[in-house]
């Protein structure tokens, strides 16, 4: 654990909050463009004839899980064994892509040296696969060591992933917490509908790619994670 991270005192955590989830991968560091070259490339490996550009890849976006978005652009047009070899590459060209290019998100290691002076339980409460938690903890590991958190999941975890909010019913069992109890940093609107579903708090930490309604702008939003969240704990 990096105990230089976690040396500065805060003035006390609200008196009936007792945990801050990290809701998905794009909440502690950008993954979005190389996601989006690493499917391009599977396609092109794979021979199937698209190009998603960054306009095409935000609107997919719009829903969680890669084999969902491969679906949804096919449209019936790919068989299922097609499908979930795009996904295979893609996930290897993402592997491959990422050492020496992530870094955690601004304001992220405030929030958790915060968690950590005012002993909140910390989650990291995902629905995507083992094998990306694993890309990005071994990519980050001199910023910050996933020991830190005291729940992981992944889509193990569920028989629903997200936009279904059983991993936060799961997540608040497990910890054995009330909805009130807890507060949710999600990246997309539709992952931070999902902790709502579930009764809990979500402060929206929107990627560069994610999409954000206009209605949106004074409720959860924001891009300095620290401040918000202790907007929130007041």
């Amino acid at each position: 654990m990096l105990l230089k991270y976690y040396n500065l005192q805060t003035n006390g955590s609200n008196s009936y909050m007792k945990a801050i989830f990290f809701g998905s991968i794009g909440t502690l560091v950008e993954t979005s463009e190389i996601q989006r070259k690493s499917y391009n490339l599977a396609f092109e490996k794979v021979g199937v004839d698209w190009y998603w550009n960054t306009a095409t890849y935000c609107n997919l976006l719009s829903e969680p899980g890669g084999l969902k978005r491969i679906r949804k652009f096919a449209n019936n047009a790919l068989s299922e064994d097609k499908i979930k070899s795009i996904h295979f590459y893609k996930e290897k060209f993402f592997t491959e892509l990422i050492p020496g290019t992530l870094y955690l998100r601004p304001t992220v290691i405030d929030v958790i040296r915060y968690a950590k002076n005012n002993s909140l339980k910390l989650g990291f409460i995902s629905t995507t696969s083992e094998s990306n938690i694993n890309v990005i903890k071994s990519a980050i590991i001199d910023e910050l060591d996933f020991s830190v958190f005291d729940l992981i999941t992944s889509n193990k975890n569920v028989e629903k992933p997200k936009p279904d909010p059983e991993i936060y019913q799961y997540a608040l069992d497990f910890l054995n917490l009330a909805e009130d109890e807890a507060i949710v940093i999600e990246d997309t609107v539709v992952n931070q509908n999902c902790a709502l579903k579930a009764g809990v708090k979500c402060i929206l930490f929107p990627g560069e790619y994610a999409e954000i309604p206009i209605s949106n702008k004074y409720y959860t939003l924001t891009y300095n994670l620290m401040s918000k969240v202790e907007e929130v704990l007041d």
